[in-house]
């Protein structure tokens, strides 16, 4: 019954790259003949090049190159066996040089991703417990998930907290024989580190604490023999209690994932049976040449020079950063800069401007970051020459202005987002909000009954439940209740343009909300085994169009308006200032039509992602007069489901519809709709109120539809299922609720029964429509109801429940 249309988050990281895409800022092509590291050919003009991993040069190194192809010539260009069998002859002069670089056991892969899907599973035990940093990289994330399915316990902690991380050894310690902590040495998007010696310290406070830290950005450019920033915080060398992984492509220049141990026990069993790493092909002798040659560097001192001279531009750059207003994120010592824009419409038109007038710099999206912490991530590597560092941050500086301004955004925004303390500059953000007062025209209400019934109900009246009058419902039922989630603020807005027309008006709430809502079953049945124990496990503050309780369009957005968008970003402005004030989590803007490319696009572009939300049903075919007309309203093979699983059982059943239920029937009835709540977790929200019921039946706009089984069927003389109705001001007819008894579902179809009986009793009163809301979409669908996709947008303060829920929960089929 539950079945519903779950997102995909492949889906939502397409739909916000494919505007980058469209942009001609993300998937390009260098169309160089030769490369030097400095520049790159990109659409037909050449740019300084300032997005590389490889942060000293090596891959341009001569001997390097030398050596790749020399071992071409020499042993060909692959060498294709399993390595379980027989390695290629530099696969043992590698190991060696490695070894003596990390003074460590080594198992060479591939790739650092093969690295974490051979090491993890060879190392991890089914009584031990993972804990990822919120930020660890996802190629670490992945391989854990293969735990998931074994059943290996993953927690997540926020980046870099020490104290949660704490706090999580101290409950778990007695439960597990290991937990493992897992991080990145130097984190890809921002370039902040892992306080490595903290947690080294806390390791050897608590003995069931274990490391596994993945150093990929960190190699090369730091470290005793280029070994990387973890090991230059491990004087005495790898840390006993340690598994590090590396990387001998980016700064090290050429390609391969390293995986280090600090004993034998751990090297073997990796190396000994590794999945992929005995499966997989081996490394190319190209690249196994390339990496002996920058081995052979690493262990002279020819390293040190190079990352003197690559601290020295890392300095310079920290140093003309200063001068400047731009937004750092983290300043320090790594090669990785991250400049905050904020929102993804600034983001894109950023990196644009840039590519266009000369420089190319990555763009950091989502689900790399926030996606209201977008930004543009700089690389400094050997290649760039000071003069270049310098050209960059002129032309950072008067793009970063021209940015602002065209986006609307504004420095005090940008710098809210990250955390980041005020800006001493001026900010353009006063001359931004008067041109858009001189157009527009922004109305803010606490309740409904400060709004013109009139107004409201002529533009969102005629959509379901949320007519003026079932606003003011919605008001005094959740309001002035014990439980926190059932106490909704409720915010409304109307946007006029200079002329008096209205441009936007809707509605949202801030309340509670669990943030597995439109989850997939399987996980919020785990979440709610903690709940049990913790009812506030995973919630939050939400600012929600719409509301928790309705469905269907919350919004009117005049699109014929040349104003639409700057009354849009007008509202959301108000929204991030709500956000501040009440700490707000998230935003939800929802049930807004699939497919709607501009409006996918404007709102990707406000720092928002588009995620699939359940579809809406919708019956609009109500102009028959009897069983035959509705027959012929739908299709044959529903009118064969009709036949089978409806009209066979009627005569069960005797309906009545009432304005009102006895007081004993109406707390009956809260019962059967409490047993639908406890075995439906698809849209998991908090459990309403009893006073909601009590509302609904003292109001003449709701009524029930009840079925009983006939006397002859059954000596149950309660009813079996109870169906809450609303009919609004514009005569749509909306069932919002059902209760029902599990004893009779199946062998009675009551579910189905119940929904043809709420047909004849719309069509009996003349309704135009019926919106059958979200849920058993496929049920709906075979009494005759319209299936209409829909999307929501989201924006979170970041992304840390999302990705807890996606690491830490195994995912089955509902």
């Amino acid at each position: 019954m539950a079945k519903i249309r779950h997102n995909n988050i492949l889906d939502t990281v397409d739909s916000v790259l494919s505007v980058s895409k469209k942009k001609g800022i993300i998937h390009l092509h260098a169309q160089d003949h030769s490369l030097n590291g400095q520049s790159l050919t990109l659409n037909g003009h050449q740019v300084l090049h300032f997005g590389t991993c490889g942060y000293l040069g090596l891959e341009h190194h001569p001997e390097i190159k030398a050596s790749a192809i020399d071992a071409i010539q020499r042993f060909g260009t692959q060498f294709p066996m399993s390595r379980t069998y027989i390695s290629n002859p530099l696969y043992s002069e590698l190991e060696s040089m490695i070894q003596k670089m990390y003074n460590a056991p080594v198992v060479i892969s591939k790739n650092c991703t093969l690295s974490h899907l051979t090491t993890i599973p060879s190392i991890i035990r089914s009584n031990d417990l993972v804990i990822l940093d919120h930020q660890v990289h996802a190629s670490v994330q992945e391989a854990v998930k293969k735990l998931l399915s074994q059943g290996v316990a993953v927690e997540m902690i926020r980046h870099n907290n020490l104290e949660m991380l704490e706090d999580r050894i101290k409950k778990q310690r007695n439960k597990y024989d290991k937990i493992w902590y897992m991080a990145d040495g130097v984190y890809s998007m921002y370039g902040d580190y892992a306080p490595v010696k903290e947690l080294i310290a806390l390791a050897e406070k608590y003995e069931p604490l274990y490391l596994y830290v993945d150093d990929a950005h960190g190699m090369s450019w730091a470290g005793k023999h280029g070994t990387g920033y973890v090991m230059s915080q491990m004087p005495e060398g790898l840390y006993r209690k340690m598994i590090l992984t590396a990387n001998l492509g980016k700064g090290f220049g050429a390609c391969g994932g390293l995986s280090l141990f600090p004993n034998e026990e751990w090297y073997n069993k990796v190396n000994n049976f590794g999945g992929p790493l005995t499966f997989s092909v081996q490394i190319e002798p190209a690249t196994l040449g390339a990496a002996i040659a920058s081995a052979r560097i690493h262990l002279s001192n020819e390293i040190y020079e190079y990352q003197e001279e690559l601290q020295q531009k890392i300095t310079y750059f920290n140093t003309l950063l200063k001068q400047t207003n731009l937004p750092l994120v983290h300043e320090n010592n790594s090669p990785i800069f991250f400049i905050g824009t904020g929102t993804m419409e600034m983001g894109n038109y950023l990196v644009h401007e840039l590519l266009n007038d000369g420089i190319y710099v990555n763009l950091a999206t989502f689900p790399a970051v926030p996606a209201k912490n977008i930004g543009i991530r700089i690389t400094i590597s050997l290649n760039n020459s000071l003069e270049h560092i310098e050209i960059l941050v002129d032309k950072l500086k008067h793009h970063f202005t021209r940015a602002l301004k065209e986006t609307n955004q504004t420095d005090e925004k940008i710098r809210k987002a990250f955390k980041m303390a005020p800006s001493t500059h001026v900010s353009t953000s006063t001359t931004l909000k008067l041109v858009i007062e001189n157009q527009l025209n922004i109305k803010r209400y606490s309740s409904i009954e400060k709004i013109d019934p009139a107004i409201w109900n002529k533009y969102l009246g005629n959509t379901g439940m949320i007519d003026w009058n079932g606003l003011k419902f919605l008001e005094t039922t959740f309001r002035n209740n014990e439980e926190p989630e059932n106490n909704w603020d409720f915010k409304y807005y109307v946007v006029e343009d200079n002329q008096g027309k209205i441009v936007l008006i809707t509605f949202l709430v801030v309340g509670l909300h669990k943030e597995d809502m439109f989850s997939q079953s399987s996980v919020s049945k785990v979440i709610e085994k903690e709940r049990e124990l913790n009812p506030y496990y995973l919630t939050s503050t939400g600012i929600i169009m719409g509301s928790l309780f309705t469905e269907g369009e919350h919004i009117y957005l005049d699109r014929e308006s040349p104003y639409w968008k700057k009354a849009f970003k007008a509202v959301m402005d108000e929204l991030f200032k709500e956000q501040e004030n009440v700490n707000a989590s998230n935003i939800i803007l929802r049930d807004f039509a699939a497919n709607d490319t501009e409006m996918d696009e404007f709102m990707v572009g406000q720092g928002f992602v588009k995620v699939d939300m359940p579809e809406s049903c919708v019956l609009e075919n109500l102009n028959w007069a009897s069983e035959e007309g509705y027959l012929e309203s739908i299709s044959r093979k529903s009118r064969r489901h009709f036949a089978q699983k409806i009209k066979r059982n009627e005569h069960f059943f005797e309906v009545k519809v009432k304005n009102q239920l006895p007081v004993e029937e109406l707390e009956y009835a809260i019962t059967l709709f409490k047993n639908v709540k406890d075995n439906n977790v698809a849209i998991n929200n908090f459990l309403f109120p009893d006073k909601l019921f009590y509302e609904m039946n003292a109001d003449p706009a709701w009524e029930f539809v009840v079925l009983y089984l006939k006397e002859e069927h059954s000596h149950n003389k309660k009813p079996v299922s109870v169906c809450f109705c609303h009919k609004n001001n514009a005569e749509i007819y909306s069932p919002m609720l059902i209760g029902m008894d599990y004893d009779y579902l199946i062998e009675y179809g009551i579910y189905r029964q119940t929904l043809y009986q709420v047909i004849k009793r719309a069509n009996a009163l003349g309704c135009q429509k019926i919106n059958f809301g979200i849920s058993a979409t496929i049920e709906k669908k075979r009494v005759g109801a319209t299936l209409y996709p829909k999307v929501g947008y989201y924006q979170a303060k970041d992304n840390y429940a999302m990705e807890l829920i996606e690491a830490t929960i195994a995912v089955e089929k509902d």
